[in-house]
Parts: C-alpha cells; structure tokens; sequence
C-alpha cells in the first residue's frame, strides 16, 4: 500500500535544511581561518581542519539536493499537481534538466521511494554538519606544538 504524502508537508519539512546549511557554512569559514591564520598548528589538527572542510563541502552538495527538492515540491504545489501526476511531472523536470539518470521510459517510482529518499538527504544534511562541527572542535581542542 502505497500512501502519498502531504506536498506542503514534505516541503515544510525540508526547509528546515536551510538551518545546518547556514551553520554549516559559518563553520567552514571559521576552519578556513583557523587553517590560514594558526601559526603554529599541528599537523593532526590540520588534518582535522581539512576533514571538517570536507565535510562542510558535501553537507553543502546535500544542501543543495534538499533545496531542489522543496522548490520541486512548490512548483508542483502551484501547479496543482498531486499523486501520479506530480510524480510524472517531477521525472519530466529532472529528465529535462539532466539531472536524472534513468530513461524517460523507466517505470514511476511511488511517493513513499521519492519521500525516503528526500528523508535520507536531509538527515545526512543534518549528520554532516554535526561532523563538520566536531572536527572543528576536535582541531580547536588538540593540543598545539
């Protein structure tokens, strides 16, 4: 059984993405100026420095995903389209834009496999910027040479 989610609600949801994509980006300027202006720096704390830049970096990709998915949901809410139509309109747009890897002629996938799927964006969002945050401290806290 397959239940279709409330549009406004997945997208209610996803804007909360926009709070670790703001912190995540104040951390990442705090590592690129702790990494350039630290003198004496140990090389571990570096290393830590640099991970948690990585990490900012992809939560930043996955940021982007969950920010194209809510604007996908509006565009599908101030059309009016709901269900398989939505589904069907959403394969369209990323069909169109490149950005979707199987044919046009593949079967729909169902809400409930959209809706994970979105889920699982924002929840690494989220697990991304809380390992970016303790690099950071991780590298603040190492004991310096």
């Amino acid at each position: 059984m397959s239940t279709v989610p409330d549009l406004a609600t997945m997208q209610l949801l996803l804007r909360q993405g926009r709070w670790p994509a703001c912190l995540s980006l104040g951390l990442l300027l705090v590592a690129l100026l702790l990494l350039g202006t630290e003198p004496g720096l140990a090389m571990i704390a570096a290393g830590l420095l640099l991970a948690s830049m990585s990490a900012g970096v992809a939560q930043t990709y996955h940021a982007w995903r969950v920010a194209l998915d809510a604007s996908l949901l509006q565009l599908l809410r101030d059309e009016r389209l709901d269900g398989d139509a939505a589904a069907r309109r959403t394969d369209q747009l990323l069909q169109d834009s490149g950005l979707r890897r199987a044919s046009p002629d593949a079967p729909l996938r169902g809400w409930d496999a959209r809706w994970a799927g979105m889920r699982r964006l924002l929840l690494r969002q989220y697990l991304l910027t809380a390992v970016q945050f303790a690099l950071l401290v991780l590298a603040v806290l190492w004991p310096q040479t």
